[in-house]
């Protein structure tokens, strides 16, 4: 049995089961947070919304989503969509947050879930204002491959417009980023099916660039 599971099982503990196909919003940036996500099922992205403009920061699969509200303000501090059937659990924040106040493993498990997430944000943050073009798009290969589909064969989970947005380039870099890629034997892309042939070059890419 999971830590999830266990949290899951805590009486008094108040949460629904929610399905959202894709392109639904699951909650939106600005919002009053009644509840947190916990992703069971799915993928998501989630995404900064400033003057209209949409800005992705990173894709997600399992896990809690929404906790750096729960004590700080009272709103959601980014947008989450799904991008394929997604399954969520709501739970209730009041209950969430006694549950943690009651149960030392379930503190725990969020501050575990906080520090992961800080991590990969601190490395998205140097990915966006460090690297060169090739590079933010190689980190964001190596997301898919190693973090979020766990293989190097995989089909792009969003249009290759949020691909741009969250490699902070227009369309038409990335597609010629796309054609370098694989004109130099680094990955297999047809459409939106990709296959990473070359890791050692796509870390290259990374470090490098």
């Amino acid at each position: 049995m999971s830590v999830f599971d266990d949290i899951m099982g805590i009486e008094d503990l108040e949460f629904i089961e929610m399905n959202y196909n894709r392109g639904e919003v699951i909650f939106k940036q600005g919002t009053i947070i009644p509840h947190v996500v916990f992703l069971k099922k799915g993928l998501v992205k989630i995404y900064l919304e400033h003057h209209n403009r949409k800005q992705p920061l990173c894709i997600e699969k399992n896990g809690f989503i929404g906790l750096e509200s729960m004590y700080n303000d009272k709103y959601f501090q980014y947008s989450v969509s799904a991008l394929n059937e997604t399954s969520v659990y709501l739970i209730e924040l009041e209950s969430f947050k006694k549950a943690i106040a009651e149960n030392a493993f379930v503190g725990e498990a969020i501050i575990e879930n906080i520090n992961t997430r800080a991590k990969l944000l601190y490395e998205r943050i140097i990915t966006l204002t460090q690297k060169q073009a090739p590079g933010r798009v190689a980190d964001i290969f190596k997301c898919l491959a190693e973090r979020i589909f766990e293989n190097d064969k995989f089909t792009l989970p969003c249009p290759r417009k949020d691909f741009a947005e969250m490699a902070t380039i227009s369309v038409e870099s990335l597609s010629r980023i796309l054609k370098e890629f694989k004109d130099e034997g680094i990955a297999e892309i047809e459409g939106k099916e990709v296959r990473i042939l070359d890791k050692a070059k796509l870390d290259m890419i990374s470090n490098v660039s």
